[in-house]
């Protein structure tokens, strides 16, 4: 069975923002540890961090990957980042953050290394995120909305 059209870029771009992701989350965190023991400040650490990083790692990797299928003009790039983006933002702030919050926030309480805390939590958040960002796209492409 082949996968549709732009489907495995569609991941690769969001794999590539999650590895942004996985760079940010826990450098943050350690860098905040020099300044706090608070478990809620060090998950917020962990957040922005994976937030920051993996946002920049992805539209680099969006980029190159339009420029080379051939579609780099700024409108269609304008375009899917404008379908994107703010499903991205709210499947974020539903799924993704309050999942590497929450769960981060609970393994530091029990006592999980910091570190350890903080990539469980983000292998978590980012396995649901993954699969509502699928959803929507589906969704676009099914009823003939936009090809992101």
């Amino acid at each position: 069975m082949k996968p549709p059209s732009g489907f495995v870029d569609f991941n690769k771009q969001l794999l590539g923002g999650e590895i942004g992701a996985l760079a940010g989350t826990p450098l943050f965190p350690l860098v905040a540890a020099h300044f706090t023991r608070d478990p809620a400040l060090l998950s917020f650490s962990a957040l922005v961090g994976g937030l920051l990083a993996g946002s920049a790692v992805w539209l680099v990797v969006k980029v190159r990957d339009e420029h080379r299928s051939g579609g780099a003009t700024v409108r269609r790039l304008a375009g899917q980042i404008a379908w994107f983006t703010p499903a991205a933002l709210i499947l974020g702030l539903l799924v993704y953050q309050p999942t590497l919050f929450l769960l981060g926030r609970h393994l530091i309480r029990r006592g999980d290394p910091l570190v350890v805390a903080v990539l469980l939590s983000q292998a978590l958040a980012f396995a649901l995120f993954l699969a509502a960002m699928n959803v929507y796209r589906l969704v676009l492409h099914r009823t003939g909305a936009a090809r992101i």
